[in-house]
């Protein structure tokens, strides 16, 4: 039987640690970004719970998943296939403290991403309390300027190429902004349990579709309905 030479030995030692390291790297990696993904779970969760203080610390959580990628110099690659929607959890977080004012500052120039739909929630927010405030001319805003930003998040939702009971919500949003009775049911009764979404999806039924303004008609009381038949109602 032949016997390796010392350099034989070496090189084979060298070939060996470079397996372990290659294999430790991957599986810290691997368990890192799995870790990552269980992160952006629960952010995702506690803001459909509307749980600000779960919302905030997971965040923080998050945060540190960026640093990471920072020194490992990979930052580039995180900002691009990790964290594009990371700006979009810190505005829903600033969305459940009701900071009106800073999610629309955030998201004004920000309206063709999917997870906008956040800014027509906010001005419909601020609209409800100038209501409430003796501001009747808040219901004159909600239809058109509101009803306008609610038809855009529809739109850029169907478009993004998500399923389409992803965007029901935005049907819903649209629906009440379109409908003169339910939008000033809204505005008058913000303390009530809702009838309808203003937020994140809640449920699982119907495919959306954009009402046609064209179909629009009288409805029972001479008020003008939505096109498609009025508000479609919390299940």
């Amino acid at each position: 039987m032949k016997h390796k030479t010392l350099g034989q030995w070496l090189g084979f030692i060298v070939i060996l640690i470079l397996i372990i390291a290659i294999g430790g790297a991957y599986s810290f990696t691997a368990f890192t970004l799995a870790n990552y993904s269980d992160t952006v779970d629960r952010v995702r969760f506690s803001i459909n719970m509307e749980d600000s203080v779960e919302t905030h610390t997971e965040l923080l959580n998050l945060n540190y998943f960026y640093n990471l990628s920072k020194e490992w110099h990979l930052q580039w690659a995180a900002d691009k296939y990790l964290f594009e929607d990371a700006p979009f959890y810190e505005v829903a977080d600033t969305s459940l403290t009701k900071d009106w004012k800073k999610v629309i500052e955030d998201l004004k120039d920000k309206q063709d991403h999917p997870m906008s739909y956040m800014y027509g929630n906010a001005k419909f927010r601020q609209a409800q309390a100038e209501y409430q405030a003796g501001k009747k001319e808040a219901l004159d805003f909600v239809m058109t300027e509101v009803a306008s930003d609610f038809e855009k998040a529809l739109r850029v939702c169907l478009d993004s190429g998500v399923a389409y009971l992803a965007c029901y919500d935005r049907v819903w949003n649209y629906d009440l902004a379109t409908n003169k009775k339910s939008a000033q049911e809204a505005l008058q009764n913000p303390g009530k349990q809702p009838k309808f979404i203003l937020g994140p999806l809640k449920s699982k039924e119907g495919p959306p579709m954009i009402p046609d303004k064209k179909e629009k008609g009288p409805g029972p009381n001479g008020t003008e309905e939505g096109g498609q038949g009025g508000p479609r109602k919390r299940p």
